[in-house]
């Protein structure tokens, strides 16, 4: 989520501009401590658009992938 902080600044966009997620999980049985850290990062309420799919990694060592959608500022 920080990676993703990150790189949205360095587009000219935030975390408040997101519209939708995308969360490709290794293992869903890991659903509640993703969404524990998920949500520190958005407004409850506020959140934007999410689905959570079960998938495998490509990479090893991979269990998580985010992927979002967000406007600029």
């Amino acid at each position: 989520m920080e990676n993703i902080k990150h790189l949205l600044s360095n587009s000219g966009s935030s975390m408040e501009h997101v519209l939708r997620v995308r969360v490709y999980m290794r293992n869903v049985s890991e659903f509640g401590q993703m969404n524990r850290v998920y949500r520190e990062y958005f407004k409850e309420k506020d959140e934007p658009a999410r689905v959570t799919v079960q998938a495998p990694s490509p990479i090893e060592g991979i269990d998580i992938e985010i992927e979002v959608t967000a406007t600029t500022k």
